[in-house]
C-alpha cells in the first residue's frame, strides 16, 4: 500500500516473546484501524463435490477449460483418487466433471498440472505430471503396471470433453521418470507453445542424509504440430546439470561409476532400486520450473528451483531451428544451494521490470546444530557463502548491466534488506536472534520467514502494487505431533510499492489452517492457540494459483494441501488434505484484466493462440498525482510448484478510472498501443495482423 498505515500495537514485543516460547498467550493488542479486508474460505460450500484431496503432492491448474468466460479448477490426486475439474457454475459453486471430461487418471500418482493450448484452436489442453508409487521400491528404469508415473496429455475437444493423446503426442518420449512441475513457452518463436515438465525423483529415494541426492533429469518438449512432439532437453542444454555438493573446504564431492570409471558430483551411480536396476540420474532433483525474459529480448528464458542443489537460469539463445540455452546463473552470482521450491515473478519496487522470488525451506533448520558431515541439506550448506535455507528475493537492476563475465542482465537477492513488518499474531521466530543457533547468522528482512512451496505475486487489494503470498510444510501436522521439522502456515506480505512488505497474514485471514478462528480477533479474550492460530496446526501446503473466480476483479487464491497423519487424541489416522478456495473480500479500488489472443488461433500467424509470453506494461495517472503509474506483467503459463495461474493479467488501478495507454508486446514481435481504456472490465485483445 502506498498509504500509511495507522496501526498502534500495545504488546509486540510481547507477543514476539510468546510467539518464540509457545503461543499460548492471549491477544494483548488493541483492534488496529486496519485497511485489510479479509479472504473468506468458500471451499466447503463452494466444492460441490468435496473439498479433501488425497495426494503428497496436490497441483493446482486454473483455467477456462469450456471457454464460457469464467475460471475452472484442476486438482491432482495420487493413484486410485480421481483427479478433479471443478467447472464454474457463475453462482459461486463448482462441479465436479472430470468423469464426463475424461480427465480423472485415476491410474496415476499425479502431480503438477499445466494448461496449454498446444495447437491453438482456441482451448486450453491439459498437461499432468505423475511420480509414482512411493512405496513400491522401485525407480523409472523398472517399469510396473501399478507404478503410475506415466504423464499425462489431454486434448482439450473443445465441446467439454477432452481426449488422452499421451502416445500419438510423444510416442517412446513420454515422461515416466518422476514429474513435478510443468510449464510451456514458445521457444523457438513458431507460434506454437513448446513444454517443459521437471523431474524432482522417484519418492522412494529422495533422500537428502548423504552426499549423494541425485534426481531425474528434466524434459523439454519441442511442439512439432499436429499435436507431436520431440524430447530436446539434452541437445538444448537444459535437461539438467550435476548437483552441487561440496565438503567443508569447497571442493566436489563425487562418486565413482564402477563399470566406466566416471566420476559425478553429488550422485552415487552404485545405488539400486529393488529389481537391482540403477536409481536417479546424476542430476538435481527440481521442484518448479518459470519461463521468463529476464534480457528482455523477446524470447522466454527458464529459471529452474532444484531441491539441495543450486538456482539455475538458462538464457535462450535459440537461433532459427537451433534451440539451445546457456547456464548464466553462476556469473550472475543467483546460484546459490538451496532447498528451493518454488518461484514468483512481480514488480516489487515499482519501477517497471519484474523481480523474481524463490522460495526455500526457511529459517526453521537455523534452530537447530546443522549437520556436521556433509549431507545433502540446507542446513548443511547454510554455513558457507555458496548455500543458504533462506528465500531469495531477485531483484531486477535492468537488462543493460553486464556480469564480470559479460553476461547481459543484473539480478541481486535484495532478501536480507527487504523491510517487512512483522505480524504481532504470527512473527516468525527467527526475528529474535537468541533463538539462532550460534554456528549460523541471524538472518534478517525477507530472509527471516518460513517455508515455501508454492508462491505467486498478484495485487490483491487493486491498489497498483503487487503482494506476494506463499504457503507450505511438510512432515507431520497436528496438535500433539508439533508440525514436526517445518511448520509453516502460509505468508501473505501486502506490498508497498517501494519494495517493502507487511505481513498481513492472520488479518487477510489467510492461514493454511483447517478450522481455524478468525472471530473477534482483537477483542476476544480466547488465547491464540484456542484460535488454531499457531504454526503447529499447519496443514502440508504445496499447490498455490490465483485467478478471479467471481468475476468481480480481485484475485482470489486456490491452495491445496497433501494429506498425511494427523494425530486425534493418542491415535494418528491419515486423513486427506484440505483445499482453501479464499475469494478475495473486494474493496473500492478499481481494476482492469486482460485476455489475450494471439493469431495462431484465428489465421495461423503471429503468436500462440493465449499470448504465453506477452510482455504488457499498463500506465495510469493516479488522481491528484503529477506523476504516473506503469505496471508490468508477462502471460505465462506454469507459474509456481505443481500450479498454474490464470493466464489473465489483473491490473489494480487504484483510483484511477482509466488506463492512459496499454502496451503489449506480443511474442511474435508486434507491439500493440491502446489508449483511455475504461477501467472495471475484462478486455479481450486480439493479437494485430501483420506488424501493426
Amino acid at each position: 500500500m502506498r498509504t500509511a498505515v495507522a496501526v498502534v500495537w500495545l504488546a509486540l514485543a510481547v507477543v514476539l516473546a510468546s510467539a518464540c516460547g509457545g503461543e499460548s498467550s492471549p491477544v494483548e493488542t488493541e483492534e488496529p484501524a486496519s485497511h485489510v479486508t479479509p479472504f473468506v474460505n468458500v471451499a466447503p460450500t463452494a466444492l460441490k463435490d468435496g473439498h479433501e484431496v488425497w495426494n503428497d503432492r496436490p497441483g493446482v491448474a486454473i483455467f477456462d477449460y469450456d471457454r464460457d468466460g469464467d475460471l475452472d479448477l484442476y486438482v491432482t490426486a495420487e493413484m486410485g483418487h480421481a483427479n478433479w475439474l471443478y467447472r464454474n457454475e457463475g453462482d459461486g459453486t463448482f462441479s465436479n466433471v472430470a468423469r464426463s471430461a475424461g480427465v480423472m487418471a485415476v491410474d496415476s500418482h499425479s502431480t503438477g498440472a499445466v494448461a496449454c493450448d498446444l495447437d491453438n484452436d482456441g482451448y486450453q489442453d491439459l498437461y499432468v505430471g505423475a511420480w509414482g508409487s512411493r512405496t513400491d521400491g522401485l525407480d523409472f528404469r523398472s517399469p510396473s503396471e501399478g507404478q503410475g508415473n506415466r504423464d499425462s496429455l489431454f486434448r482439450n475437444n473443445g465441446d467439454g470433453t477432452f481426449t488422452d493423446v499421451t502416445v500419438s503426442a510423444f510416442g517412446e518420449a513420454v515422461n515416466v521418470r518422476s514429474a513435478s512441475s510443468a510449464a510451456c513457452a514458445d521457444v523457438d518463436g513458431d507460434g506454437w507453445l513448446d513444454l517443459y515438465v521437471a523431474n524432482v525423483g522417484a519418492d522412494d529415494f529422495r533422500t537428502f542424509d548423504s552426499a549423494g541426492h541425485p534426481g531425474h533429469y528434466n524434459m523439454l518438449y519441442r511442439n512439432l504440430g499436429e499435436m507431436t512432439f520431440e524430447e530436446i532437453g539434452e541437445s538444448s542444454g537444459v535437461r539438467g546439470e550435476q548437483i552441487s555438493m561440496r565438503d567443508h573446504a569447497g571442493l566436489p564431492i563425487t562418486f565413482e561409476d564402477p563399470e566406466t570409471g566416471e566420476r559425478f558430483e553429488g550422485y552415487d551411480p552404485t545405488r539400486t532400486d529393488r529389481l537391482g536396476n540403477r536409481v536417479g540420474e546424476p542430476t538435481g532433483q527440481t521442484h518448479a520450473a518459470l519461463f521468463f525474459d529476464y534480457d528482455d529480448d523477446g524470447d522466454p528464458d527458464l529459471w529452474i528451483a532444484n531441491d539441495g542443489d543450486r538456482l539455475h537460469l538458462y538464457r535462450n539463445d535459440t537461433a532459427g531451428v537451433r534451440v539451445r540455452f546457456t547456464p548464466v546463473a553462476k556469473p550472475m552470482g543467483i546460484d546459490q544451494v538451496g532447498s528451493w521450491m518454488g518461484f514468483a515473478v512481480g514488480d516489487v519496487d515499482g519501477d517497471a521490470d519484474l523481480d523474481v522470488f524463490a522460495a526455500n525451506i526457511g529459517y526453521h533448520p537455523l534452530l537447530r546444530p546443522p549437520p556436521l558431515e556433509p549431507v545433502g541439506v540446507c542446513s548443511y550448506h547454510h554455513r558457507f557463502a555458496w548455500g543458504t535455507c533462506s528465500h531469495a528475493l531477485l531483484r531486477n537492476d535492468g537488462p543493460g548491466g553486464t556480469t564480470g563475465d559479460g553476461v547481459r542482465g543484473l539480478f541481486v537477492d535484495v532478501a536480507p534488506s527487504t523491510r517487512v513488518s512483522p505480524s504481532p499474531l504470527l512473527p516468525p521466530e527467527a526475528l529474535d536472534p537468541g533463538a539462532i543457533h550460534p554456528l549460523f547468522e541471524a538472518p534478517t528482512g525477507l530472509q527471516a520467514y518460513d517455508f515455501g512451496f508454492g508462491a505467486t505475486f498478484f495485487d490483491y487489494d487493486n491498489d497498483g502494487d503487487q503482494d506476494l503470498y506463499w504457503l507450505g510444510s511438510t512432515v507431520a501436522r497436528g496438535e500433539a505431533l508439533g508440525g514436526d521439522a517445518f511448520p509453516g502456515a502460509g505468508r501473505m506480505l501486502e506490498g508497498d510499492g517501494r519494495g517493502g512488505f507487511e505481513d498481513i497474514t492472520v488479518r487477510a485471514h489467510l492461514l493454511d489452517i483447517d478450522r481455524v478462528k478468525y472471530e473477534e480477533l482483537f477483542t476476544s479474550e480466547r488465547s491464540l492457540e484456542a484460535r488454531r492460530i499457531s504454526r503447529r496446526f499447519h496443514e502440508n501446503g504445496k499447490g498455490l494459483a490465483h485467478g478471479d473466480l467471481n468475476g468481480d476483479g480481485y484475485v482470489d487464491l486456490v491452495g491445496v494441501n497433501s494429506s498425511g497423519p494427523k494425530l486425534f487424541g493418542d491415535e494418528t489416522m491419515d486423513i486427506p488434505g484440505p483445499v482453501f478456495v479464499w475469494m478475495n473480500g473486494g474493496g473500492a479500488n478499481r481494476w482492469l484484466t486482460l485476455r489475450l489472443r494471439g493469431r495462431m488461433a484465428k489465421d495461423g500467424t503471429g503468436s500462440n493462440a493465449d499470448g504465453v509470453g506477452a510482455r504488457v506494461y499498463v500506465t495510469t495517472s493516479p488522481p491528484g498525482q503529477e506523476w504516473q503509474l506503469v505496471q508490468v506483467q508477462e502471460v505465462r503459463a506454469g507459474s509456481s510448484y505443481l500450479s498454474m495461474d490464470s493466464v489473465d493479467l489483473e491490473f489494480g488501478l487504484g483510483e484511477s478510472a482509466v488506463a492512459d495507454s496499454i502496451e503489449i508486446r506480443w511474442p511474435s514481435g508486434r507491439v500493440q498501443t491502446l489508449t483511455y481504456v475504461e477501467a472495471g472490465r475484462v478486455l479481450v485483445v486480439e493479437e494485430p495482423a501483420g506488424g501493426g
